[in-house]
């Protein structure tokens, strides 16, 4: 995948997000990797996100309201409209940072995982394969991506980094995608 830049903001400020932000259609073909750090012993890797509907959640800071708020919405949004769909939520910051989040939400029931831990390899990789990547930053920037089976079917990385992504948009587009698929099927 070619390392593009692509200009975002935070707040008033230009930030640069690396890697190609993916498209419809597109397999998740790199070999991906996060550690566990929410509801789940296990490491994250490509298989999991390749079975069924899956939901990936970039995080910058889990610790922000921003963050928390995205787990929460993307969580409760998503399952009313694709109640067996699995949902995947990778943050930059260490395992103690979900703490707030099983503080705020107890109840949410989906995965967490971190980035931290990782070798620069494994990190980079995820940050390509997904465009989340900072420049500069070990950080990711939020996203939202929906894959079925593998492949791409949306992706939303906010122009406008500060503040909660708009989760219903980003639903909306992937019931529409969904939609499509399933009139080619027939």
């Amino acid at each position: 995948m070619p390392n593009t830049k692509r200009k975002v903001f935070l707040g008033d400020c230009s930030i640069f997000l690396e890697g190609s932000q993916p498209k419809y259609g597109q397999i998740l073909a790199t070999n991906i990797t996060a550690k566990p750090a929410r509801k789940t012993k296990e490491a994250l890797g490509t298989t999991q996100l390749s079975q069924g509907l899956v939901f990936v959640s970039t995080l910058p800071n889990i610790k922000s309201f921003a963050c928390s708020q995205q787990v929460l919405d993307l969580e409760v949004e998503s399952k009313k409209k694709f109640p067996k769909s699995k949902i995947f939520h990778i943050a930059s910051d260490p395992k103690s940072g979900w703490k707030e989040v099983d503080i705020l939400h107890p109840f949410l029931s989906s995965p967490g995982f971190t980035l931290c831990g990782l070798s620069k390899d494994e990190k980079e990789r995820f940050k390509s394969s997904f465009g989340v990547g900072v420049e500069n930053e070990n950080r990711i920037a939020h996203g939202l991506f929906a894959l079925l089976d593998g492949k791409f079917i949306a992706s939303y990385i906010p122009r406008q980094q500060y503040g909660v992504p708009n989760i219903k948009l980003f639903l909306n587009k992937v019931e529409k995608n969904l939609k499509q698929i399933a009139s080619s099927k027939v």
